[in-house]
């Protein structure tokens, strides 16, 4: 199975002439940015990252054979301990060699690719991470990408993605940082999705077990009241409001036995 644009790094994407360029040129981010993000340990977008990466944690627990798909510098697996053996992909060189010089590690590797089949056997995982990508990818795209990562995974094993929920409140806070902040995710989000979109994305995929929830609320926005203020705000935040307006989408599925 091929994957025409994999990573969107390559600033392209499928159309019936072939390939094209894309509005938005994602090599003008300099390697390591988001690791510089997350590492800060303070502020909004830290904070964003730091939440994020904690709900992946909770359910990598038990899977040590791990795929990150679209890896960048190789924040998140590096966020991981030794007993996960973690590989990342992406198709930026930029973003690989800066994860192998800050990050590479015997339980951690990182590998630069192009776009097509991963170059991994099948039932070669435990579990595979797909962490905000596929917004930035054609929705056929999408489909491939995620049946591929099933079929990369041991019978049972978990696949995890995360994606803006356009079924809360994201789209108000897109529209905000589009015309109040330095970066507009205008060019780079081209397909969206809500609770029931992703879910049928994923069961078309091939996924079986699959759930879907909404998370992050409010408390990334109360980092500037302090770090610990937002943690606390997380736990705090009532999950039944959480699940109607929380700006991303959670989901799991699993490779049938």
């Amino acid at each position: 199975m091929r994957i025409q644009g994999l990573f969107v790094s390559n600033h392209r994407e499928p159309d019936r002439g072939g390939m094209k360029p894309t509005a938005y040129d994602y090599d003008s981010i300099p390697p390591g940015y988001y690791d510089a993000v997350y590492r800060r340990a303070r502020g909004v977008q830290s904070k964003w990252h730091h939440l994020k990466f904690d709900r992946f944690r909770e359910e990598l627990a038990g899977f040590r054979r791990h795929l990150d798909i679209g890896c960048g510098p190789g924040t998140f697996i590096a966020s991981l301990g030794p007993e996960h053996d973690s590989a990342g992909v992406d198709i930026a060189p930029g973003q690989i060699a800066y994860a192998c010089e800050h990050h590479g590690a015997p339980h951690r590797r990182f590998r630069a690719i192009e776009g097509g089949p991963l170059p991994f056997a099948a039932g070669s995982f435990d579990a595979v991470t797909v962490i905000e990508l596929i917004e930035h990818l054609p929705a056929e795209d999408n489909l491939a990408l995620l049946g591929e990562a099933l079929g990369l995974l041991r019978p049972g094993g978990k696949l995890l993605v995360s994606t803006p929920n356009y079924g809360g409140l994201w789209p108000l806070v897109e529209a905000l940082v589009n015309r109040l902040g330095e970066t507009s995710y205008a060019d780079q989000h081209i397909t969206r999705y809500d609770r029931t979109a992703l879910r049928d994305l994923l069961a078309r995929a091939g996924g079986t077990e699959i759930s879907v929830d909404a998370y992050m609320g409010l408390a990334p926005f109360t980092a500037c009241l302090g770090w610990r203020f937002a943690d606390s705000v997380a736990r705090l935040e009532p999950g039944a409001l959480v699940d109607v307006y929380g700006l991303l989408l959670f989901a799991t599925a699993r490779r049938p036995r």
